[in-house]
């Protein structure tokens, strides 16, 4: 009775600090993948505080294309994450635009600049949000890249109007 009610006490402890049973833990992720809450990185607009760009994946693709995937969001009114405080600002929208020159990659490796590949029209691969974000939107974007160099695991992507993700992770 007592060995039972010590095993039920460990796997008990188990579901506490790690948040699943032991038996049911996930596979780990490789290195380059995103940490829990899915964010590698994030970054404030340099034109308003209250929207932010959360990068979230950087992965070779068949084809030898890389893709990269970040959220814009719209935070104002909110409260902080983790304090509770309110915003600085009230809800409000924000307008969010960009250049196509404006959004690349730089493998610091060979010092290189990598725009998004572009289809038999001259069009570019990716799907980039535009336009006003009310308080609390978020809106998700993409675009593909020709890969750099297998040998090259982290990278330098530049999302117009936010601080550039130094060292971003290539997932493979």
């Amino acid at each position: 009775m007592r060995r039972q009610w010590i095993g039920g006490a460990g796997i008990a402890l188990a579901i506490a600090v790690f948040g699943t049973p032991a038996g049911s833990q996930p596979m780990p992720q490789q290195v380059a993948q995103a940490a829990p809450n899915g964010v590698i990185a994030s970054a404030q607009f340099s034109q308003d505080p209250d929207l932010r760009c959360d990068l979230l994946e950087v992965k070779r693709v068949s084809g030898g294309a890389l893709m990269v995937r970040w959220r814009i969001v719209n935070t104002a009114g909110q409260s902080a994450a983790g304090g509770g405080f309110a915003s600085s600002s009230p809800g409000k929208a924000i307008r969010y635009g960009f250049h196509w020159d404006e959004l690349f990659f730089i493998d610091p490796g060979e010092n290189k600049k990598y725009l998004p590949l572009t289809d038999s029209a001259n069009k570019q691969i990716a799907q980039v949000y535009e336009g006003d974000l009310a308080p609390g939107q978020q809106r998700l974007s993409w675009a593909k890249f020709p890969a750099p160099p297998a040998n090259s695991t982290k990278i330098s992507v530049t999302i117009p109007h936010f601080a550039p993700f130094e060292d971003a992770p290539v997932a493979q």
